[in-house]
């Protein structure tokens, strides 16, 4: 196989998947679900079938995450991929923000109110990224949840 630079992605990825993450969301009992980039074996670069950030936003970088929430979501990248994002996501559904500049702790502790739950798979996180997600949970006053949720379950 050879590389190419064909796009596998469009912005319309994100209005027609978001709603249906938000389902089962809403199933589940969730407010939220995180969407990291990585695999289960942490892989930077992915295999088509395992883009999960790609299929639920349409951005295909190789470093982001994204967080959806009941009412907004927002889609994360590093100074690198600024000007794709722009081109590849729906920013009627995502606004952009920066990964590295307080990132997904700084937003989940923004955006989540007390008792929230937000859900992930937790095959697709690091300890040490969710330790990162429950320290800044902690900071904020009123007990916010992190839940791990196995797809289709």
């Amino acid at each position: 196989m050879r590389q190419t630079f064909d796009e596998s992605t469009d912005p319309s990825f994100g209005p027609k998947h978001v709603p249906l993450i938000r389902q089962a969301m809403a199933s589940q009992g969730l407010d939220g679900f995180l969407v990291p980039h990585e695999d289960e074996h942490q892989n930077e670069y992915l295999p088509a079938a395992n883009d999960r950030l790609a299929w639920a936003t349409g951005f295909t970088g190789s470093a982001g995450a994204a967080v959806i929430l009941k009412d907004k979501a927002a889609v994360f990248v590093d100074g690198r991929y600024t000007l794709q994002v722009r081109d590849q996501v729906d920013g009627g559904v995502f606004e952009v923000r920066d990964l590295i500049e307080k990132g997904v702790p700084g937003y989940l502790e923004e955006a989540l109110g007390a008792g929230q739950t937000v859900g992930y798979d937790p095959r697709l996180h690091s300890p040490e990224a969710l330790e990162r997600l429950r320290a800044a949970k902690k900071e904020k006053k009123g007990k916010r949840n992190l839940r791990g949720k196995l797809p289709n379950k």
